[in-house]
């Protein structure tokens, strides 16, 4: 009779701890809800927000938005999340390390900013230019087009000590809202860059440079990354020139 009793009472035990669990399970579950904003490549708000995909990032879990931009996620269970905003044709923004609690009241996330990429007309010329010799304290980009660009023309310049480089792959960027625009539009000119680089140890003491260029959406749209860095995500093609050495040789790829 006594094991009948104790078995019973590991069965009721069991049976509280397995309802319990699923209780606690239940309320570290909760909806995640948001808004997203969609620009056209002048800054400007479209009149649809619908068709971007809301992912929430090392998951199989994705939305897209209504037409006023909104969004769902149901029952996600509580954790640390990034989130990435995707369509075609427009930069990829991000949200990094969202804190969801969970249960009843939903996790409410920060309006992302997506916006349409500009490419810009065809380059014909990208160039860095060194006043007074490659040890020089001025480098800029110099940059011509086969037909005049739109003003306002942002440029992101992306800077690195490595051959590949990417509006993700870099070692410091710089957004460029102001340049020398000659007469007609056809060429474009950064401020130097070169006090940018003297105040970074890396590229301080690298042995070379290379830096490219890309048309930014006129809206100031960045996020900061897992590294602390802040991204660009409206940035076009890229243009490029092969590294230029201290010495002023260029360095294979």
């Amino acid at each position: 009779m006594t094991t009948k009793i104790i078995l019973s009472l590991c069965c009721l035990i069991a049976f509280y701890s397995i309802s319990s669990c699923t209780k606690d399970d239940l309320k570290r579950k909760g909806d995640i809800t948001g808004k997203v904003v969609v620009y056209d490549s002048l800054g400007r708000p479209l009149s649809d927000y619908s068709g971007v995909q809301v992912i929430i990032d090392s998951t199989n879990r994705s939305t897209l938005t209504d037409a006023s931009g909104a969004y769902v996620f149901h029952r996600v269970p509580a954790g640390i999340y990034n989130f990435s905003f995707k369509k075609e044709g427009y930069g990829t923004y991000r949200i990094i390390r969202q804190q969801h609690a969970g249960g009843s009241q939903p996790t409410r996330l920060d309006t992302a900013d997506v916006g349409k990429i500009y490419d810009g007309p065809p380059v014909t010329l990208y160039t860095i230019i060194s006043l007074g010799g490659p040890n020089s304290t001025e480098r800029f980009t110099y940059t011509e087009f086969a037909a005049p660009f739109r003003i306002p023309a942002p440029t992101v310049l992306y800077i690195s000590n490595q051959p590949e480089i990417s509006s993700t792959n870099f070692v410091i960027n710089i957004r460029y809202t102001n340049a020398f625009i000659p007469e007609g539009n056809m060429a474009y000119q950064t401020e130097s860059f070169q006090p940018y680089v003297a105040v970074h140890p890396i590229l301080h003491n690298s042995p070379y440079l290379k830096a490219v260029l890309a048309f930014d959406n006129v809206r100031d749209i960045h996020y900061i990354d897992e590294e602390g860095r802040t991204i660009y995500p409206c940035t076009g093609k890229i243009f490029e020139e092969p590294p230029t050495s201290r010495t002023g040789a260029k360095v294979k790829r």
